[in-house]
């Protein structure tokens, strides 16, 4: 995906790069997949495994634990910051609310960016 400075500037927004010297933002962008997911659509699952940071463009996303929801998210919002940096399962399913658009980035290719520029982990939360 190309970096356009909207995308930047909601890229930046996101505690996790928020940090980040503009050319690693500038890699983010590059490696986010921008996807639609309709509206019903189950994001992620709470208990599965965490692969990718969401961030949402357009639409809400319904949060739930144990079934019960406990927030509504909207654009500017994200979801699986974990993921990035600590793997492991989610802790809440994230259904989308409306037509969901999401910019993904997936922790693999975050992972390989902090690791080949070792300063960057320095800049990480």
């Amino acid at each position: 995906m190309s970096a356009t400075p909207a995308l930047l500037e909601l890229l930046s927004a996101v505690p996790v790069f928020a940090h980040l010297p503009s050319t690693a933002l500038e890699q983010v962008a590059a490696m986010a997949k921008d996807i639609t997911h309709p509206g019903g659509h189950i994001v992620v699952r709470e208990g599965a495994g965490a692969h990718a940071l969401h961030l949402i463009v357009s639409g809400e996303a319904a949060v739930s634990v144990g079934g019960a929801e406990v927030a509504i998210l909207g654009p500017g919002d994200h979801f699986g910051e974990i993921a990035l940096l600590a793997g492991g399962t989610r802790t809440a399913s994230v259904t989308a609310a409306s037509e969901l658009r999401v910019l993904a980035v997936d922790a693999v290719s975050f992972l390989r960016l902090v690791r080949s520029d070792p300063t960057l982990a320095d800049t990480l939360p």
